[in-house]
């Protein structure tokens, strides 16, 4: 492959989405270490080079899969794929390629960890899952996308396999406090991603893309994310009373969810106005970004004080 093309076929990568599942996996690794786990370097890097294969093959593959759909494309969003692949049809064999080498590699280095790591059975278990819903959310014939599961499948791989896989690395088993943060976690992905499909409704429509937004519209999806908001935000407000930690307070990352509402409030006020849901969509996936990365701080903070 020439030097050029190498270049475009890395421009498939979307570096904001690593950066997400960076966060992710932290959150879940630093609230397992908060809460009496063993920090093994090897187990834990390992384990996230499983995340980020994973990850990495899902932007392969869904360029890949999507390559008619993106077709319809006019103008570049921030958040959407890359449409390498439509402008350059000859890169499309790579592009399959590449995601199936790393979606095997990231098994590969599961099978790794589990045999000579000591990690636990659970985490290959979540590993396996979060890469068979990567593969077949766009590619058939499931094609979960296209079926009206592309919304759960982002929320179970990014709110709790993700989060699940760095906890696991570092305690090893599941505790109360995971399971419990776990529901609005798993709210905030479903949130990212309707915020991430919402810009491209029609274009999805044109491609027989069955997402909400395309079938429900702009309004109720928009309603539905500040519902998702507001009862994540109830959430851990409840749990900041309910639940007894040692170490954490969850009524910190209460404070912390106000990001999310206060976006979702301000989207879903927009979007009654029917202005461009472009930006609202943004400013809801950037409020994700403030909240995983305060909570990140605020578990380093609690770590480095132990």
């Amino acid at each position: 492959m020439s030097i050029s093309n190498a270049t475009k076929i890395l421009k498939i990568i979307r570096v904001h989405i690593v950066a997400g599942g960076v966060l992710a996996f932290s959150l879940g690794a630093l609230l397992a270490l908060a809460n009496g786990g063993n920090f093994n370097p090897a187990l834990t890097v390992s384990a996230y080079v499983v995340v980020l294969l994973g990850d990495l093959s899902t932007h392969y593959s869904n360029d890949y899969f999507d390559v008619e759909v993106d077709k319809h494309i006019e103008q570049k969003k921030f958040f959407a794929g890359s449409a390498i692949l439509v402008n350059h049809p000859n890169l499309r064999s790579a592009s399959k390629t590449i995601s199936v080498s790393l979606l095997a590699g990231a098994n590969v280095v599961a099978v790794a960890i589990f045999l000579f790591l000591g990690a636990p059975i659970e985490i290959f278990i979540v590993i396996l899952g979060a890469s068979l819903v990567g593969w077949f959310y766009s590619a058939p014939p499931t094609r979960l996308i296209s079926r009206g599961f592309g919304e759960a499948a982002v929320a179970c791989v990014t709110g709790f396999a993700i989060p699940a896989i760095g906890y696991l690395a570092v305690r090893g088993q599941f505790g109360p406090v995971f399971v419990y943060l776990a529901v609005p976690f798993v709210m905030y992905g479903f949130m990212l991603s309707l915020s991430l499909e919402a810009p491209d409704a029609e274009i999805d429509r044109k491609g027989g893309k069955q997402t909400l937004i395309v079938r429900k519209g702009a309004r109720n999806v928009f309603l539905l994310i500040l519902a998702l908001t507001a009862s994540a935000t109830v959430l851990f407000f409840v749990y900041s009373w309910m639940v007894s930690s040692a170490v954490l307070d969850i009524g910190v990352l209460a404070l912390f969810s106000i990001a999310p509402l206060t976006a979702a409030l301000v989207g879903f006020a927009g979007v009654l106005q029917k202005r461009s849901v472009n930006r609202f969509s943004a400013l809801n996936i950037a409020s994700l970004f403030v909240f995983n990365m305060l909570t990140v701080a605020y578990l380093l903070a609690i770590v480095s004080a132990a």
